[in-house]
């Protein structure tokens, strides 16, 4: 396939995705966007840029196939209880920076086989007294208590001072809504994945933080996300057939909600001057942010 380098900047922006090329790389990346060979050079315009791979670094090179097009056939290759298949999938998924789906297969691989050490390997967990866990769940086995950013053994935390425990539990408190907004995000992408086990891990996730939090915004999210990934599959059967082109485009959903009480202090600026105390109120924003990339229809 030889296309002048110069179309292809032009034209990486407004490419549809069934006409996106792959390279698969021997060190594990995989690359996609309009590819051209000039000799022993592979040349690929993205979204992202220009890049270059020598021709001894590709392992493969599939024209006119995208990831999510990859991803659609190797999943749907896949036998219900095929779970080597899915490490396979999985892995793959992680290396071309999937890492939310990756693992979300990782742990459906081990619901079969929970000693499947890839599956373990793929989701950061570690060898503990015998067993697999997560590195968290190895120190809480030690006895060690999270607060904040920060383990403590219980001697630890009974000595801290009232004002490094307000510090440290208010710490605890960012990190909770910093794990929500992540578990949103996390739940949204498998969601809209190609695969139909994803789509429902998806759902369960996010109806699941919907309760916990109790957060009305979080659960209207479902049915949208529904409507939009059934959209997308009708997009890319009618684009298979010929009937339709799309494009990619970057969504960015944003949901804030403010904090109450909003907390309020009292300084003396300026009280050297003669002036009345100042009171401040400084107010707490929870931000949830959902970012991907998403086909839309061309014509």
């Amino acid at each position: 396939m030889v296309r002048p380098l110069a179309i292809l900047v032009a034209l990486a922006s407004f490419a549809p995705v069934a006409a996106a090329d792959v390279l698969e790389l021997h060190d594990g990346r995989v690359v996609e966007g309009l590819v051209a060979k000039d000799g022993e050079v592979y040349r690929v315009a993205s979204r992202f840029g220009e890049a270059e791979f020598a021709a001894k670094d590709v392992k493969a090179f599939s024209p006119g196939k995208s990831v999510e097009d990859l991803w659609r056939e190797r999943s749907a290759a896949l036998a219900p209880d095929d779970a080597l298949g899915r490490l396979a999938l999985a892995s793959w998924l992680s290396r071309v920076g999937r890492t939310t789906e990756a693992q979300a297969l990782a742990e459906q691989v081990l619901a079969t086989d929970p000693e499947c050490a890839g599956a373990h390997e793929l989701l950061g967990h570690v060898r503990h007294r015998g067993t697999w866990m997560s590195p968290d769940d190895a120190k809480r086995a030690d006895g060690l208590e999270r607060h904040g950013d920060a383990w403590f053994t219980p001697e630890e935390w009974a000595r801290l001072d009232a004002e490094k425990r307000t510090a440290a539990e208010d710490a605890a408190r960012k990190a909770d809504g910093r794990r929500v907004a992540a578990a949103v995000d996390e739940a949204a992408r498998l969601m809209l994945a190609p695969d139909p086990a994803l789509r429902a891990e998806g759902k369960r996730r996010l109806e699941a933080l919907a309760a916990e939090t109790k957060t009305e915004s979080i659960r209207t999210m479902i049915p949208a996300l529904e409507a939009f990934a059934g959209a997308a599959d009708r997009y890319v059967a009618a684009m298979k057939a010929g009937e339709s082109k799309m494009v990619l485009s970057e969504c960015r959903i944003q949901l804030a909600r403010l904090k109450r009480p909003i907390r309020e202090f009292q300084t003396a600026l300026g009280s050297n001057l003669g002036q009345a105390p100042v009171k401040i109120q400084l107010p707490e924003i929870e931000l949830i942010k959902v970012g991907t990339t998403v086909p839309i229809p061309a014509r």
